[in-house]
């Protein structure tokens, strides 16, 4: 079963590391870019959380006294880049009394509201864009707050950076990030003439899948106003990226599959509580 996944890897992911930029070109992008957090979902499911019913999730307090949403925004502050615009819908007023303009962590913070009604992740930038929450001449990173990067080795947003910008010099337009294989969340099993002849619990998928973060180039913007509208609710990663791929113009970057964790249900809410907790430990041992 093993070489039957190495084989499908080598068919299906041929990713580069990218290589390191120069602090100018970093300092560049940073000045030039600008985060949306993604932060409108209800998040039905990760109601199963004890007492989150009354927040947005990505403000919920976590029992070390943080939140998902901040934690995002200290890690790309911590990295130089300073503006931020909140993408925002139910439960938006604990995302905004938490945050508030951003000041007290040393950043700049807008809001954009969507409509009426959720428009999804394509209606949402679409609609910041439309109401300048979103600069058309700055990059933009979309990072779900709930899609959390954790121990990473270095910077990640310099990581993601240096791809993307590889990206761009050789024709692209936007870059989704990745991991390269995900876990496999049943038993995995070969059968031969209905035969089982190997069982491998949650084996690895080589599947690259993209972890809730995206870089777009200004350019892409046009692509926003074509293809979204404020009346229906819509999702860039089912409508904009087979175009930009079919185009050609859609580049990839990876991390480490333990450096991500989509919390979205109380089973990853725990998770990450466990990782945070080891974190802690790790900090203060000798």
């Amino acid at each position: 079963m093993q070489k039957a996944l190495a084989d499908l890897k080598k068919q299906v992911c041929d990713i580069k590391a990218p290589k390191p930029i120069s602090d100018e070109m970093w300092q560049n992008f940073a000045d030039n870019t600008v985060v949306a957090l993604m932060a409108g979902g209800e998040s039905s499911r990760f109601r199963e959380v004890p007492n989150s019913q009354n927040h947005n999730k990505n403000a919920y307090k976590l029992p070390n006294g943080d939140s998902m949403i901040e934690m995002t925004i200290r890690m790309y502050r911590d990295a130089g880049i300073k503006n931020f615009v909140a993408l925002v819908y139910h439960k938006s007023e604990t995302i905004i009394d938490l945050l508030g303009d951003g000041s007290s962590m040393g950043v700049n913070i807008t809001y954009s509201h969507d409509p009426k009604k959720p428009v999804g992740k394509g209606g949402a930038v679409l609609n910041a864009l439309l109401n300048k929450s979103i600069a058309e001449d700055k990059n933009l990173i979309v990072h779900n707050p709930d899609d959390v990067i954790l121990n990473f080795n270095g910077s990640f947003p310099r990581h993601i950076a240096s791809g993307h910008l590889e990206g761009i010099a050789n024709g692209n337009l936007a870059t989704v990030v990745v991991v390269e294989e995900t876990p496999y969340t049943y038993s995995g099993m070969k059968i031969q003439n209905n035969k089982v002849t190997q069982i491998e619990m949650y084996p690895m998928i080589p599947l690259p899948t993209h972890i809730g973060v995206t870089i777009f180039d200004p350019k892409t913007y046009s692509y926003f106003k074509k293809l979204f509208s404020l009346t229906e609710k819509t999702d860039f990663e089912k409508v904009l990226f087979p175009v930009l791929s079919n185009e050609h113009k859609l580049y990839s970057v990876s991390i480490p599959n333990d450096n991500w964790l989509a919390v979205n249900n109380l089973k990853a809410y725990n998770q990450l509580i466990d990782m945070l907790q080891g974190s802690t430990r790790r900090r203060v041992e000798p």
